[in-house]
């Protein structure tokens, strides 16, 4: 029988996943607003979107253990706390230091709570239909969060101010925090109890994730071939390898190597990486030339990525699986990619200072959306493919991490290419082209990868290997 409050347990928590994905895509549309009143460089107004993106990537399997470890009920209203603290706080920066801080909390929040509240969707619904139905509602809305994101993005901006954006998630979680006791406690068993947290593990790939970012970033100042570009990049790669020679060592890895190793795991994660270089950091390049370049305001911007948002959407809920099921996993990963770079390419040519957004915007991101939607599920299910039912979860949150450390060492490179072109004399028309064809590039490695490393004979969606 599933829990006797299912219904209200239901909303809570996929209010909250509904919030997390809202609050990555809500702060692209105001980030000329942004930089306006806390006055950002160009290159550090990437890390108002790369903070959160980067704590959730360096902190999202120590979450998903912790609350193993310690309740998941626990530690799903810790990480609200500091997620819903965190917005309020930001929603006051004078600094670009503060406001950056602010978003680093609310990531930090949301890699607690988001594993948490998965592990207690579970929990409420023993029944396994019902537990399908659930788990439906929970895809459907965190889809809908990122899309949302963009269109309350511009919205709010225009209303109230770019502060709002942050103190809107202030409200929503005091409800959910005041509610939360019809929620299981989801304490942990005896075997969860007895094992240990890895902090040096997510320290470092935190760390190293966070370095590789500020590698591209601070080229703004020093250049891309510079000394210090180069020595912080050896950096990251060296804490990197440092946080996999840790899970190599310790007793209960953050990410279990032997997982990681096999090919259709490990492919499909190489995958997520580096194709996730481009969808994020395409939103917020084209939101940037719509409004700097085609005068959009911020309401107008959202509107304009919106055909881009919902044709990934619908792709990845309805495309993609009906793809997968007749053709199986690869193929549909090597189409998706193929169409993703396509629209890409289109894109990246078509900008112009005196170009319409139904020429130079709508089909190269309306092509994109398509082909990353189709892919996503594609790569997604070779993610867990070859991975035990009990390791599902540690699959999933890998595939999340990769996603968003692809998402923001992209946005980092996509922006230094752009201060690169500027700075050799290019204009800003031309860097925001080649930030996407550098995207375009990166996406075309992926498709290179999914070729050579996964295997040829994945499964078919729902057919039994």
């Amino acid at each position: 029988m599933n829990h006797p409050h299912w219904r209200l347990c239901l909303i809570l928590l996929c209010t909250t996943q509904f919030v997390a994905l809202l609050d990555f895509s809500i702060t692209m549309i105001p980030l000329p607003q942004i930089q306006q009143s806390l006055g950002f460089t160009p290159g550090g107004l990437q890390w108002v979107v790369n903070a959160y993106g980067v704590a959730i990537a360096g902190f999202l399997l120590l979450g998903g253990r912790a609350a193993d470890l310690f309740g998941r009920r626990r530690m799903f209203l810790i990480g609200l706390v500091l997620f819903t603290v965190g917005s309020l706080v930001g929603g006051f920066s004078q600094t670009p230091a503060m406001l950056i801080a602010t978003r680093a909390m609310q990531g930090l929040g949301a890699a607690m709570f988001s594993p948490a509240a998965f592990s207690l969707l579970l929990a409420v619904f023993s029944d396994p239909q019902q537990r399908n139905r659930a788990l439906g509602a929970w895809t459907a809305v965190a889809a809908s969060g990122f899309v949302a994101g963009l269109i309350l993005g511009g919205i709010i901006t225009d209303v109230m101010g770019w502060r709002w954006v942050l103190w809107i998630n202030v409200p929503v979680g005091v409800l959910v925090i005041a509610l939360s006791n019809v929620l299981p406690i989801g304490k942990p068993n005896a075997q969860n109890a007895s094992g240990r947290l890895d902090v040096w593990g997510a320290v470092l790939v935190a760390s190293g994730s966070a370095t590789l970012v500020f590698a591209f970033a601070n080229s703004e100042h020093d250049g891309l071939a510079s000394f210090t570009t180069f020595g912080l990049i050896l950096l990251a790669v060296g804490l990197l390898t440092a946080f996999i020679y840790v899970e190599s060592q310790v007793e209960s890895p953050l990410m279990p190597l032997p997982v990681f190793w096999r090919r259709s795991t490990g492919g499909a994660n190489l995958v997520s990486l580096l194709a996730n270089t481009a969808l994020g950091p395409t939103f917020v390049v084209v939101a940037l030339y719509m409004q700097a370049v085609l005068g959009f305001t911020a309401t107008q911007t959202g509107l304009g990525l919106l055909p881009m948002a919902a044709a990934f959407t619908l792709s990845s809920a309805w495309a993609g699986p009906m793809l997968m099921a007749r053709l199986g996993t690869k193929p549909v990963i090597l189409a998706g990619l193929t169409l993703f770079i396509g629209g890409l390419a289109m894109l990246g040519t078509s900008l112009s200072a005196d170009a319409s957004w139904g020429t130079s915007i709508l089909p190269g991101t309306l092509l994109a959306g398509i082909g990353y939607g189709v892919a996503f599920p594609a790569w997604t299910a070779a993610g867990i493919e070859e991975v035990d039912a009990a390791d599902h979860g540690l699959a999933g949150g890998m595939l999340t991490t990769t996603q968003e450390v692809g998402s923001a060492v992209g946005l980092a490179v996509g922006v230094a290419v752009s201060i690169a072109v500027l700075a050799s004399g290019g204009n800003a028309v031309q860097g925001y082209s080649y930030a996407i064809l550098i995207s375009a590039c990166m996406v075309l490695a992926g498709l290179v990868c999914a070729i050579a490393i996964l295997p040829g004979h994945a499964s078919r969606l729902g057919v039994a290997r």
